[in-house]
């Protein structure tokens, strides 16, 4: 979590906003260069995937909630600003019903995806929100479990999965800030490490390979304020769950695999109290996902298997999502209007943003977070 000025238009006029792991301004292609880009990438046959399917089944409906509460001892405070994403509807989770306390307004971000960002405004109006403000958001989802199987027995013809549509292929491919997949970094790390995909290798078994060497050789390590860009993490042999499901997207894209992340956080309520590195947690997480001809989008926690898979494959966390994660956003880099101070490009969008403007100082500054996921 870092803490930043925005802007200071005079000494005593402020825009403050609380974010995890912001990000460099946005970079969306146009159509023309994201065609161009896609059509130049290496192209699987399909039959490659025969035998492997998702199954996906309910798993468990719950109420998911965020408070944040902030107080500015030393800022009186005349207009506040929130934000947070809702969640999307995804193979892992349905939407039922969000609400935020104070109401919002949804907007669209300005990313190729148009997510639904939440932007709550908050005008002074008494001397309670002078010096204090909170936001809370109520999401209830239903989850879904999903399992990669393989029957050998099973064709194509049977699992009869929709393909990608031609936008979403190309959203998913494409390079960007995170995912720069033809820096000479990237390719210098991922020839020494043959990541190339095999003539006789499927989306999947491609993938599992992949999945498998970078459980093997990264350790983990979360540092807050790490540059999760591909093309630096590779340079390295130690990161957090952004950073693998980063470097595991971007090695798939560079191939033709359609991927993505998946960012938001684990299902399970927060304990009071408990850090990283000092850092307060309120179970943060990321994973990430390919698409798979004939299967759909398939998951994988590479962080999860480097933590807690003994096994010598470590594929128990290839595959496999237990509906104990829910999700704020795909991909990185979430651009949206400010409403106070213009627009603004969150990597990782965790937990909300805040923007307030007044006069004053940030001194004595502090926050409360919350999060709690009942059935």
């Amino acid at each position: 979590m870092s803490y930043a000025n925005y802007l200071s238009v005079t000494t005593l006029i402020f825009a403050f906003a609380v974010t995890p792991w912001a990000g460099a301004i946005a970079q969306d292609k146009t159509p023309n260069q994201q065609s161009e880009e896609v059509a130049a990438l290496p192209e699987i046959p399909s039959g490659l995937n025969s035998g492997f399917s998702i199954v996906r089944t309910p798993a468990k409906r719950v109420t998911a909630t965020i408070t944040f509460d902030v107080e500015t001892p030393s800022l009186v405070a005349d207009t506040w600003i929130f934000a947070m994403p809702q969640p999307p509807d995804l193979p892992c989770q349905k939407l039922v019903r969000g609400s935020t306390t104070p109401d919002s307004e949804n907007i669209a971000d300005k990313s190729v995806f148009q997510r639904t960002i939440r932007r709550c405004r908050i005008e002074v109006k008494d001397d309670t929100q002078l010096s204090a403000a909170g936001f809370r958001c109520d999401d209830e989802l239903q989850l879904f479990a999903r399992s990669l199987t393989y029957n050998r027995r099973n064709t194509s013809a049977e699992n009869a999965v929709e393909p990608l549509s031609i936008q979403d292929r190309q959203n998913f491919l494409r390079t960007t800030p995170e995912y720069d997949y033809r820096s000479d970094e990237f390719q210098e790390w991922k020839a020494k490490n043959r990541f190339q995909r095999k003539r006789t290798e499927g989306e999947v078994r491609f993938a599992q390979r992949v999945f498998q060497k970078l459980a093997h050789t990264f350790r983990y390590s979360y540092v807050a304020t790490e540059d999760r860009t591909a093309s630096l993490l590779c340079q390295s042999n130690a990161t957090d769950c952004g950073g693998l499901s980063t470097l595991f997207a971007t090695v798939m894209r560079s191939e033709g695999v359609p991927a993505r992340i998946l960012s938001g956080r684990w299902a399970i309520s927060a304990t009071p109290g408990e850090t990283i590195n000092d850092q307060p947690y309120y179970q943060y997480h990321v994973i990430a996902e390919f698409f798979a001809q004939d299967v759909g989008w398939i998951p994988v926690d590479t962080s999860s298997a480097i933590i807690h898979d003994r096994t010598k494959t470590k594929l128990q966390y290839f595959g496999e999502s237990s509906a104990e994660f829910i999700t704020y956003h795909v991909d990185p880099g979430v651009e949206f209007d400010s409403d106070l101070f213009g627009d603004y490009r969150a990597a990782y969008f965790q937990i909300p943003l805040m923007w307030v403007s007044g006069t004053g100082t940030l001194e004595g500054f502090r926050h409360q977070e919350s999060w709690t996921v009942k059935p």
